[in-house]
């Protein structure tokens, strides 16, 4: 029976000490028995105490890719050979988004940083509304250079 008593008292504090998702505090309560000399099974609960919500650095990727493309401009959910991948450089504003599109292998750049809304982000072949599309070869040849101005191409 003192094993018993042992084995929940130790489960309860080292429960304790666990945070969610790495943020806030937690309380866990065990309770459990013994089989044998040996071995020890039981069940938990584990209690929030503290604020879990991640921060919004933990909810953006470290590499701050947005998205991954396939060959063909097809999205996809990770790096494919010979796809492309966009990455968020900045937010100017609450409908504009800073991103710059990279090769896959290697990862030399594919654009020039341009700015597109919230609706092309996931959308393999975009231009900006206002600015300079400039698209290069993997080998860092200019391919395509178009300036666009409220959505339509002047030159």
């Amino acid at each position: 029976m003192k094993n018993v008593a042992l084995i929940l008292t130790a489960s309860v504090v080292l429960a304790a000490c666990t945070g969610v998702n790495g943020n806030g505090i937690s309380l866990g309560v065990g309770l459990g028995g013994m089989l044998g000399n040996h071995v020890g099974i039981g069940t938990s609960v584990n209690i929030p105490l503290g604020n879990n919500t991640p921060s919004t650095e933990t909810t953006m990727p470290q590499d701050n890719i947005i998205t991954h493309f396939d060959a063909n401009g097809a999205p996809s959910d990770s790096g494919v050979k010979n796809g492309f991948y966009r990455k968020l450089l900045s937010k100017p504003s609450e409908s504009e988004y800073l991103v710059q599109d990279f090769y896959e292998m290697g990862g030399s750049k594919r654009t020039d940083p341009m700015i597109l809304s919230r609706e092309q982000l996931h959308t393999f072949r975009v231009q900006p509304a206002n600015g300079t599309l400039t698209v290069y070869a993997v080998n860092g040849n200019v391919m395509q250079s178009q300036i666009f101005k409220d959505g339509k191409l002047l030159k």
